[in-house]
């Protein structure tokens, strides 16, 4: 779900990316939203979207989850589809749809995610991740076009972080 929010609302989208990520999100939306009972054919509709997703992703790109949820590994050790559930939860103001839309996913499936998993980093800690997040500059510029730089630097990182 989260590769296809970023990559369909990324500057690098293309046709072929726009295609695989439109399928894949349907499916997601069939599983998570409109599924009741979960069943065998929730699972093989799960593995196509993730499939497609990671086509959507090949070739276009991430974007601000992504270059988030990389901080959250690197120096937490937060698994790669936790920590991107985590930084959404979180980045409203970058994928409001995206956003409102897993907050629905989320309640309609019952699932709660990890709170607080910041509070107790220091300075140096916030720095570390920033500089990890900061790294990845295709995933900025393809969220935000390529003057980003102008909107994230270490101390909005160091917000959001603070706020995880």
């Amino acid at each position: 779900y989260i590769h296809c929010i970023e990559s369909l609302n990324g500057s690098y989208i293309n046709a072929f990316s726009r295609t695989h990520g439109e399928k894949a999100l349907a499916l997601c939306r069939e599983v998570f939203l409109d599924c009741g009972e979960w069943h065998p054919e929730c699972d093989e509709k799960l593995m196509m979207a993730s499939y497609l997703g990671g086509i959507s992703i090949a070739t276009s790109q991430v974007g601000v989850v992504h270059a988030l949820s990389y901080g959250l590994s690197y120096l937490l050790g937060i698994k790669h589809g936790e920590g991107n559930c985590i930084v959404l939860d979180h980045i409203e103001k970058y994928y409001p749809e995206g956003y409102a839309e897993f907050q629905m996913m989320l309640e309609k499936n019952n699932i709660q995610l990890r709170k607080n998993v910041c509070k107790y980093l220091g300075d140096k800690d916030f720095e570390t991740m920033s500089k990890v997040a900061l790294g990845l500059e295709p995933l900025w510029e393809n969220a935000l076009g390529k003057n980003w730089k102008d909107e994230i630097n270490p101390q909005v990182i160091k917000k959001i972080y603070q706020e995880i």
